[in-house]
């Protein structure tokens, strides 16, 4: 049995979302042995084993950890024929690939981290799915954030938390949602310049730049995800400091050549709350010409050797313009133009390349 048997049966426990005392009374025992081995202050009977596997709804070689791992490498493919499988063959046939996966690998975390992600992308990929079935993926993602969160493993753990408390906000567990937040460190130094003086030192220019290059474009998206919230109206009521912190995320486009064009989807609700319905439909149709359009290339003179943006990749996926789509639909911030002839027809351009089926 592996050294971190106690944490494995604790991750496995709290996935399957059993207490240490419903653990105990499926077994038969008190819920201080079980304590006792999740904090590996003692080992579980060898007669007992395989009833712990099944009360944990596992196998004995997943329980003791001695099942075939996942190369990391191989996750990124799985994941892709899932994605591509979604799209040629419909979300019954992604779904059935993605759980054999999950039932073949179940203790791997690079597996279980990304499974997390395809599910979201599920979503956005089959918009017309039963809100049972959003429910179903929703809460499996919850179950595998929560056994990354426990297993402590540190490449994931952080990442883990992170979206268990964004999923606790949204569903409005704000006490939850703070919880997980204080489990995160408030500091976490910045490595990127040690890493850098390291790789002058040993004349390795280019992994110098590759490395300042790389956390300079983290740091950008980092700015604008900021500056969405600064223009936000909960956070900044006043409509004309709205549109200037707008302007600001368009000089950030401009300099940085990330994410061109998309402010002017930040621009036209902001314009809307100014009551300026003629710029706010400006702004919508460029948002459509810019999210139907080739990607914008980051600045060369930054970004040239560690950011690589393949020239005329579409800068919206399918995915994401079917959920802008759905927005301009629905959303209750643009209702007052939505009859608009303009609108209308900026609607149009992305059903018909939606419906063109364009990667």
């Amino acid at each position: 049995m592996k050294e971190n048997l106690g944490a494995h049966i604790a991750a496995l426990r709290k996935a399957k979302g059993m207490t240490q005392e419903q653990l105990a009374s499926a077994l038969g025992i008190s819920a201080p042995a079980v304590s006792k081995w999740e904090t590996e202050s003692s080992c579980p009977d060898i007669t007992l084993l395989c009833p712990l596997a099944r009360a944990l709804g596992t196998n004995l070689d997943t329980l003791l950890q001695f099942e075939e791992s996942l190369p990391d490498e191989q996750v990124a493919e799985h994941m892709n024929k899932i994605i591509e499988t979604g799209r040629e063959q419909g979300q019954e046939a992604a779904e059935e690939i993605l759980q054999k996966l999950l039932h073949q690998y179940p203790a791997s975390v690079p597996l279980k981290y990304n499974a997390s992600a395809v599910l979201t992308m599920f979503e956005m990929m089959f918009p017309s799915a039963s809100e049972e079935m959003k429910m179903q993926w929703k809460q499996q993602r919850k179950e595998l954030m929560e056994y990354i969160r426990v297993n402590g493993n540190p490449a994931y753990r952080g990442q883990a938390v992170l979206q268990l408390a964004s999923m606790a906000l949204a569903d409005e567990e704000l006490e939850m949602g703070e919880r997980l937040l204080k489990e995160l460190p408030e500091y976490t130094a910045d490595t990127t310049m040690l890493w850098a003086q390291l790789y002058l030192k040993r004349d390795e220019k280019d992994k110098a730049l590759e490395v300042i290059q790389k956390r300079l474009f983290t740091l950008v998206g980092q700015m604008q995800n900021c500056l969405l919230l600064l223009a936000d109206e909960k956070v900044q009521p006043d409509a004309e400091k709205g549109l200037e912190i707008c302007e600001v995320y368009r000089k950030m486009e401009e300099i940085f050549g990330c994410t061109g064009g998309m402010s002017d989807g930040i621009f036209a609700e902001v314009f809307l709350r100014a009551g300026e319905k003629e710029k706010a439909l400006d702004s919508i149709v460029r948002f459509v010409d810019a999210v139907t359009g080739q990607a914008m290339l980051p600045n060369p003179l930054l970004f040239s050797a560690a950011v690589k943006v393949k020239e005329g990749r579409e800068a919206a996926s399918k995915e994401m313009r079917q959920m802008i789509l759905e927005g301009l639909l629905t959303d209750e911030a643009v209702a007052e133009i939505r009859e608009d002839e303009r609108f209308q027809e900026a609607v149009n351009v992305l059903r018909d390349g939606l419906r063109r089926g364009a990667p």
